[in-house]
């Protein structure tokens, strides 16, 4: 019920962000965050790369740590390339309704205190998580804060693709190639590893996102967008 709401207000929210921009004579393709091809994949490229290796740090941490044990490599492959599909569809979707959406929409409402549009989009995308198994009050603080992460290389960039990157990369690094339960869920994966050490620190079933290493993890991957901004080439007509 909660999630159907939210996801109500994220479309309506888009809809009034879609209506704001023509009526200014902007893109509202660009609005959303879709680019130039060249640039999307540059930084679609970079976000999966940012979130894959904080992701292989937070495993190395556990693991260094005694709070993670490897017990078997075993790939399936045929699963491994259908699990990828759904990662990557389910990131796709989220960052649509979550960023180009919601986002951009509570931007404009607030007359462009992006601070507070962040903070409250990134509520509701913790929000959103306390309905999956093992979710917990603090799950939902560790979704929200991947949620501001996403919202600062939504806005940072004006780009759909270089949080869609971070999403994607961050989930299947996470599952089908560590072994880390997604968020509470879990896939077929190269990696099988039983978490050993403390829930606080691990998240548990429930998943990094709900340990302190993986929320450590996403400030890192802020400090990580942010260089890469700064770097990053500028888009033409930015709307």
């Amino acid at each position: 019920m909660l999630g159907t709401l939210l996801t109500a207000i994220a479309i309506v929210l888009g809809v009034f962000a879609a209506r704001s921009w023509r009526r200014r004579g902007l893109s509202v393709s660009r609005g959303f965050g879709f680019i130039s091809a060249p640039l999307a994949a540059l930084d679609f490229c970079a976000g999966a790369l940012i979130s894959g290796v904080a992701m292989a740090g937070v495993y190395l941490v556990e693991w260094q740590m005694g709070a993670t044990r490897l017990e078997s490599i075993a790939p399936d492959f045929v699963a491994f390339g259908g699990v990828l599909g759904l990662l990557l569809a389910a990131a796709a979707l989220e960052e649509l309704l979550f960023r180009s959406f919601l986002l951009n929409g509570l931007v404009i409402l607030l007359g462009d205190r992006k601070w507070l549009a962040v903070t409250l989009s990134a509520i509701v995308f913790g929000a959103i998580h306390l309905s999956n198994p093992h979710a917990t009050s603090i799950a939902a603080f560790g979704n929200a804060l991947g949620g501001m992460m996403y919202c600062v290389a939504f806005l940072g960039a004006r780009s759909f693709w270089l949080p869609l990157g971070l999403h994607f990369s961050w989930n299947f690094v996470q599952g089908p190639l560590l072994g880390f339960p997604v968020s509470g869920m879990h896939f077929a994966s190269i990696a099988e590893q039983h978490t050993t050490g403390s829930l606080l620190l691990t998240g548990g079933a429930y998943g990094p996102e709900a340990g302190l290493v993986g929320m450590a993890s996403r400030f890192v991957i802020i400090v990580l967008v942010l260089a890469y901004l700064a770097a990053r080439p500028r888009q033409r007509n930015e709307a």
